[in-house]
């Protein structure tokens, strides 16, 4: 399995490590529910702090702010959409002096224009600037390249970056780590979810790119043959009303059971019999890392980093995108036959504290590290865990 680290041999031996020296500034466009950028950004800055880290997280906000002072995060309210040019460049003026002041490690950017006001710092303040791709496949994603240490989150968007023209001595992995996140507690909204089993569940973002209409799709050619299961679908986005009328006009009114945004997924994911990710495009998906630390049986689209993520197959079944007939199938096995489910469980638990949130911590540290290198020149690649099958 592709665990997590860094594509450079980093060693940390030539550079002291003192937690009260390790002063980082994280910058994103906002710090809310609901995005995936958010979510791994705020783990790392808490795990950060309670590792004894000097932490500083810039955004314009967000539901989020509370759990950052609670951990000792320090927040400064900053907007710089990219739709704002004198936000940005105001920003990035603030951004170069306060890096100056503070001399921190490094200057990390979760988002694009987040990586546009950084790189300006960076260059003016001498500040190395780590960016992580946690969405290459939106077109703007190239800003990302700026970074003097470029993140990406699997092995697969590694390669997809190389590709793209990315400087491979820059580029280095780290894959999501989303369990026994900070956010856990802190994301509980107190609901008692009240779920009918055997059930199926999916818990993602309502856009077409997550392939909820394939799922729905799928299920609807098995609700004859399997008439006690559900399908659970958690989440909220454009396409939620679309959905909801597949789901009627195939009659599943009383099958498809929509649950809306649920801040904690992992008790709905406990109760799955099945968990389901059925995406056209997923660099590195936080919830197939929850579902497995979860324990569940999973079933996903073989695309960007989730084949890592489920060890290739061993940890869950994969199929191509765009295929409810193969989801159908995949599905039936796993309906209809329980010790055969209880079995991809098990697989799926196995291993799967290479997920455990902590790990963030010193695969980030080593990058930050190696940026500060008088040379900064990466060797070649190699992996601080088991080699990529």
């Amino acid at each position: 399995m592709p665990t997590s680290s860094t594509l450079h041999p980093v060693s940390t031996a030539a550079v002291p490590r003192s937690t009260a020296s390790m002063r980082v500034i994280h910058i994103l466009k906002h710090c809310g529910y609901a995005n995936g950028n958010v979510h791994v950004a705020v783990d790392l800055a808490c795990v950060q702090a309670r590792s004894g880290y000097d932490v500083t997280v810039i955004s314009a906000g967000g539901t989020f702010v509370p759990l950052l002072e609670q951990y000792g995060v320090q927040h400064v309210v900053m907007p710089h959409e990219q739709r704002n040019p004198l936000a940005i460049l105001r920003a990035a003026w603030k951004l170069t002096f306060m890096a100056r002041k503070t001399r921190p490690i490094a200057i990390h950017a979760h988002m694009m224009s987040s990586a546009f006001v950084g790189y300006i710092a960076s260059l003016l303040s001498g500040v190395p600037l780590i960016t992580t791709v946690h969405n290459s496949f939106d077109k703007h994603s190239v800003i990302m390249r700026l970074g003097t240490r470029v993140v990406a989150v699997s092995k697969a968007e590694y390669d997809k970056l190389l590709k793209r023209g990315y400087n491979r001595r820059a580029l280095c992995m780290v894959m999501n780590a989303p369990d026994q996140s900070p956010r856990d507690g802190f994301m509980n909204d107190g609901r008692v979810l009240e779920v009918s089993s055997p059930c199926i569940v999916a818990a993602n973002g309502l856009h077409r790119r997550k392939g909820v209409f394939d799922l729905i799709d799928a299920f609807a050619t098995l609700t004859t043959e399997f008439p006690h299961w559900n399908l659970y679908i958690a989440g909220e986005g454009p396409d939620r009303e679309k959905l909801e009328q597949q789901s009627a006009n195939l009659h599943l009114q009383d099958r498809v059971h929509f649950l809306g945004f649920l801040p904690a997924p992992r008790s709905l994911m406990e109760k799955a019999d099945i968990y389901v990710l059925a995406s056209y495009a997923e660099p590195c998906g936080l919830s197939i890392g929850e579902a497995r630390s979860a324990g569940c049986a999973i079933v996903a689209t073989d695309v960007g980093g989730i084949p890592e993520m489920l060890e290739f197959g061993r940890a869950g079944r994969l199929i191509k995108p765009g295929r409810p007939d193969q989801l159908a199938a995949e599905l039936r096995t796993l309906m209809s036959d329980e010790p055969v489910r209880n079995a991809l469980r098990a697989a799926a638990k196995s291993g799967s504290e290479i997920f455990n949130v902590q790990r963030l911590l010193q695969d980030y540290e080593a990058i930050y590290l190696e940026a500060n290198k008088p040379s900064r020149t990466p060797a070649t690649v190699q992996m601080r865990h088991d080699e990529v099958a």
